[in-house]
């Protein structure tokens, strides 16, 4: 048995939004909005995205309690985890059998009458048209997100229900997930303890000598010993973090420094930070160009409160830094949402339109590259309240020296 879970959908916002676009429900079809919408990690999603299909069907008037069509394989795990679905719909063919025995469980009994008594649907989008009449749309206005595994889902679901009227909504579900619940939020603080784990981690063995790849597996060792699922760990020395992100077998020397970027996800939920450590007594050059990311990264701090739009972040981000010391700074962003996706929306770039809104959480960094030196990096995991920023990393911002 698995005990309720907390919504990972924000209600309140996805029925505002749902309003404004004039929407009587809504149809979850990736991975991502699949989880956000029913709480349940298909494992079938994420191994096989161009073929694997699940959608969670939602009405405006209860968004949080969806109807899920999944495949049968995976509708034992949709009914023992997602105990606040309304019903589920499996489709695919059933090779299970019910024991003769007796004494099922509740959520034994539970997949045998969805999933093993009744035959199952033929098709997906049997299962998702019978999904859309049990929710009573399929005379309605419905956003259906279109980036699925299906790439003529809009199309088959027009020929099969004509009298719905149908609207992508890829990007509505993304908008929905801009403002994060208290659940989100939980488990992205969870994420990010992991990724703080891995630098103090690698700081600890740093050592003249020791390669990228040696701390590399440090990294990764320490996010998982926090019960975090390891994305990567980026763990590159002086000139090389110009190159690419991948550690290679360059050993450590002292008056070198080290560039951090680490990520990993917990429970769905991603983090991801970056530092600059220092082996020995930095270079003036380091110092200075760290002190001018560090100020950039400062001003977008002051200037993430609600109501301010993005693209004016970004620019006044970019100017402390080309003020602070890096003249010539450009960047292509200076940060991005982070949640189920490791850049949930907004970006922070120069073309935005989004207005910033509490309740968003986002890593804000403003790194600088310069092959044939290196560069430097600082990225935080922060919270915009109605104060302005939250910034939830409890790493020291200052250039840390490590001594041998």
């Amino acid at each position: 048995m698995h005990e309720d879970r907390p919504l990972l959908i924000n209600v309140g916002r996805a029925q505002r939004l749902m309003d404004r676009e004039g929407l009587d429900g809504i149809v979850a079809s990736g991975l991502e909005n699949c989880f956000y919408s029913s709480g349940l990690w298909n494992e079938g999603q994420e191994q096989y995205p161009y073929d694997e299909e699940a959608y969670v069907v939602m009405t405006r008037d209860n968004p949080g309690a969806g109807v899920m069509v999944v495949g049968v394989a995976f509708a034992g795990a949709a009914i023992e985890m997602c105990t606040q679905l309304r019903d589920v719909v499996p489709f695919g063919r059933n090779f299970r059998t019910v024991s003769e025995a007796g004494g099922l469980t509740d959520n034994e009994r539970r997949f045998a009458e969805v999933a093993i008594k009744p035959p199952t649907a033929r098709s997906s989008i049997d299962a998702l048209v019978n999904a859309l009449e049990r929710s009573g749309l399929t005379n309605a206005t419905v956003g259906i997100d279109e980036r699925g595994a299906y790439p003529g889902l809009l199309h088959q679901l027009a020929e099969r229900l004509p009298k719905m009227n149908i609207r992508p909504a890829f990007k509505l579900f993304r908008e929905i997930r801009m403002v994060k619940t208290e659940e989100e939020i939980r488990r992205l603080l969870l994420a990010l303890h992991g990724t703080e784990q891995a630098i103090l981690a690698v700081g600890e063995v740093a050592r003249v000598g020791v390669t990228e790849r040696e701390m590399h597996k440090v990294a990764i060792s320490a996010m998982v010993e926090a019960d975090c699922l390891p994305l990567w760990a980026s763990v590159r020395f002086g000139r090389n973090m110009a190159l690419s992100l991948i550690p290679g077998q360059t050993p450590l020397q002292m008056g070198d420094y080290i560039f951090f970027d680490v990520g990993c996800t917990y429970e769905g939920y991603r983090a991801d930070i970056g530092r600059i450590y220092a082996m020995g007594e930095p270079s003036e050059k380091l110092r200075s160009l760290y002190h001018a990311s560090k100020e950039g990264q400062t001003r977008a701090f002051e200037l993430l409160t609600p109501g301010r739009l993005v693209r004016e972040v970004f620019e006044g981000a970019c100017e402390r830094v080309r003020e602070a010391g890096i003249p010539h700074y450009q960047r292509r962003h200076i940060g991005h949402g982070i949640g189920i996706e490791w850049y949930d929306q907004p970006l922070l770039v120069p073309e935005s339109t989004v207005t910033i809104e509490a309740g968003m959480t986002l890593e804000v960094e403003t790194p600088y590259y310069e092959v044939g030196f290196g560069g430097t990096m600082i990225e935080d995991t922060v919270l915009i309240t109605d104060d302005g920023v939250k910034n939830y990393t409890s790493l020291d911002r200052e250039l840390r020296v490590l001594q041998a």
